[in-house]
């Protein structure tokens, strides 16, 4: 990334992870005023509550398909057969004005970083993966079928954010909220932060059959 740049900011998690609830709470802070939240386009159908141009650009797939042909994202990604995209104008742009955060699963993250070596990538760990099916299961939003891929895939998810940047331990909901901010706002280094996550829970996670 460029030196002149304003920081970008990478948050990803398993399904159900809770990152949309927490950088929900995270913009209620008056602090946030000069960050902006990247919208990602998406051919996933909307959910109830979902609201366009707030929670996602809702798009046809042919479309998205034109956009990708045409290179206007910076990334994509397709999650359980929805397709994923950020657009590539409005990241570049608005790294010219502000700090802009990115909510996206670990392969659009990993993306991010490779275009944008001085990304902070930032993962959201589950204290263990039944918090992660209690947590899908409560939000009532897929089938057991789409739940139970969720959670094949939560293992490799795991193991790919682990060598994110900053690791947040999502088990307390304040707690979490405490450490976002305290990246984001205090522009805390690498090996300033002091994670929750332990090599115990590290190891439980990836153990875990």
């Amino acid at each position: 990334m460029n030196k002149n740049l304003h920081n970008l900011f990478v948050i990803s998690s398993p399904s159900g992870g809770g990152k949309t609830s927490l950088l929900k709470a995270f913009f209620d802070d008056d602090r946030t005023k000069e960050i902006v939240m990247s919208i990602s386009h998406t051919t996933r159908k909307k959910r109830p509550g979902d609201i366009e141009g707030k929670d996602y650009f809702f798009i046809e797939k042919e479309e998205f398909l034109k956009k990708e042909k045409k290179n206007d994202f910076v990334e994509t990604a397709n999650v359980f057969g929805n397709l994923y995209g950020t657009d590539k104008k409005f990241v570049y742009d608005q790294l010219q004005i502000s700090d802009i955060i990115l909510e996206l699963d670990w392969q659009g993250a990993e993306s991010i970083k490779r275009i944008f070596p001085n990304a902070f990538l930032i993962s959201l760990i589950p204290p263990s993966y039944k918090d992660l099916e209690d947590r899908l299961r409560g939000r009532a939003l897929d089938a057991d079928n789409t739940i139970s891929k969720r959670l094949s895939e939560s293992k490799t998810e795991v193991t790919k954010c682990l060598s994110f940047d900053f690791l947040i331990l999502n088990d307390e909901f304040k707690k979490a909220l405490d450490d976002l901010k305290d990246i984001i706002f205090n522009k805390k280094k690498v090996n300033e932060f002091k994670s929750r996550v332990s090599s115990k829970l590290t190891k439980n996670l990836l153990d875990l059959e």
